[in-house]
């Protein structure tokens, strides 16, 4: 199992791969591998998606991945 964490100002449901994974803002396990993270609808943060290889994590040391908030 590898861990991330998706960092947003406030709470918003994490979608890896298209598939609801969780909150933001907490700790989630996902498989090793190349996922697509994104925050769903509406689309009012930056970047719309990130792409990235998940390796060598742990839960004391997830991979980061924040998004920004952007008015509509």
């Amino acid at each position: 199992m590898q861990y991330v964490e998706i960092r947003f100002s406030r709470t918003r449901t994490v979608y890896i791969d298209g598939v609801e994974s969780g909150p933001t803002n907490t700790i989630l396990r996902i498989g090793a591998g190349t996922h697509l993270f994104d925050l769903g609808w509406p689309a009012d943060y930056l970047p719309p998606e990130v792409i990235r290889r998940i390796h060598g994590t742990n839960e004391l040391k997830p991979i980061i991945i924040e998004f920004d908030e952007v008015p509509l």
